[in-house]
This record gives structure tokens, sequence and C-alpha cells, in this order.
């Protein structure tokens, strides 16, 4: 896939020993090494993870790979994480959202009440508290 994204990770969603779905996640994160952290974890942990550090990628992963939950950065490379939830929430209301946000911003609450993700975590609560939140969603086949 071509943009502006920093690459995907094409983790398959087929467990080979067992022939089932995995759960997916799609990460659009700004950060490289923060996405490749959480990547490697959540790949541990058996997620099927798909990164970009675009909005309009990130949705596109969306409507590929049917993800379980996915984490958008407030501020993406090429729209407004805030903007990115909105659509994809308005695509599908199901959708697990997670706002990441990387900046401080004074009117977080109010944007994520407008929004609707289902978790704001802001980059002092560490990238632990979005694995945490992500892993609370389902149990990976194992």
């Amino acid at each position: 896939m071509a943009g502006k994204g920093y690459g995907l990770s094409w983790s398959a969603a087929l467990k080979p020993e067992t022939g089932r779905v995995r759960e997916r996640v799609v990460l659009a994160l700004n950060d490289t090494v923060l996405a490749a952290s959480m990547g490697r974890q959540l790949r541990r942990l058996g997620w099927a993870v798909y990164v970009t550090g675009s909005g309009e990628e990130a949705r596109q992963l969306c409507r590929e790979y049917s993800p379980q939950v996915v984490v958008l950065d407030t501020r993406l490379q090429d729209q407004s994480g805030w903007l990115t939830c909105e659509k994809m929430l308005r695509d599908d209301p199901t959708l697990k959202v997670i706002l990441f946000a990387s900046q401080p911003e004074a009117d977080g609450e109010a944007f994520a009440e407008f929004v609707g993700p289902a978790k704001l975590i802001r980059q002092v609560q560490g990238s632990q508290a979005v694995i945490d939140e992500i892993v609370a969603t389902a149990s990976p086949v194992g």
C-alpha cells in the first residue's frame, strides 16, 4: 500500500496451527519507534498488527482487515486523529477506537466526548496503558 504511512505490518490473520482468525489491531501513530514497540508487544500476545502513520491508510486497513481495535494518534500525518475517529465510527459504530494524545490538548476531553472513542489515553499514561486497553478488548485465539 503506497502513501504517507511508514510501512505496514502484514501479519497473517490466521494462526497456522489452528486455522482460526486472530484478533486484529490497527496502530495509526506518528511515532514510528512507539508504533514498532507496541506492535512487537501485541504480536507476542498473539495479535495481528497493521501499522500506519496516516488516517486514510488506517481507514483503508479497517475496511480490508476488520480489526477489533484501532489506536489513533490525535496528530496523524495527513489529518487529525479526531477527524479520522469520527469518520471510522460513522462507518462502523461498533468499532473500538482508542485515541492516543501524543501532544497535550486543552480540549481533549471535550473532543473525545464529541467524536466518541472508546477511550482517550494521554501519552503521559504510557504505552502500556494502550496495550492494556487493547488486550482488555478480547483475548487472542491461542
